[in-house]
């Protein structure tokens, strides 16, 4: 009976060993995810929106689907009198 308890002692420790280092690994994979998506995210390039002061040009009617102006002849625009 004591070697019983001797026996279930140490295979409680040995669980409790195994459990905090499954808890350390996910711990530190988390860590190691969270850190790879926020490079990630550092990483991309926002692209500045220049809609209307494109080379300058601001006359003619406005394209919907390029955004910017030009003389309105895109025949796969998106042009005002469209809507």
């Amino acid at each position: 009976m004591e070697n019983q308890r001797k026996a279930f002692t140490v295979f409680m420790a040995c669980l409790g060993g195994i459990l905090f280092g499954a808890k350390t690994i996910v711990r530190v994979t988390s860590l190691l995810v969270m850190g790879f998506i926020g490079l990630l995210a550092d990483a991309v390039i926002i692209r500045e929106d220049k809609t209307d002061t494109e080379d300058g040009y601001l006359t003619g009617d406005y394209n919907f689907r390029t955004r910017k102006f030009d003389n309105g002849t895109d025949p796969y625009g998106w042009y005002e009198e469209d809507i």
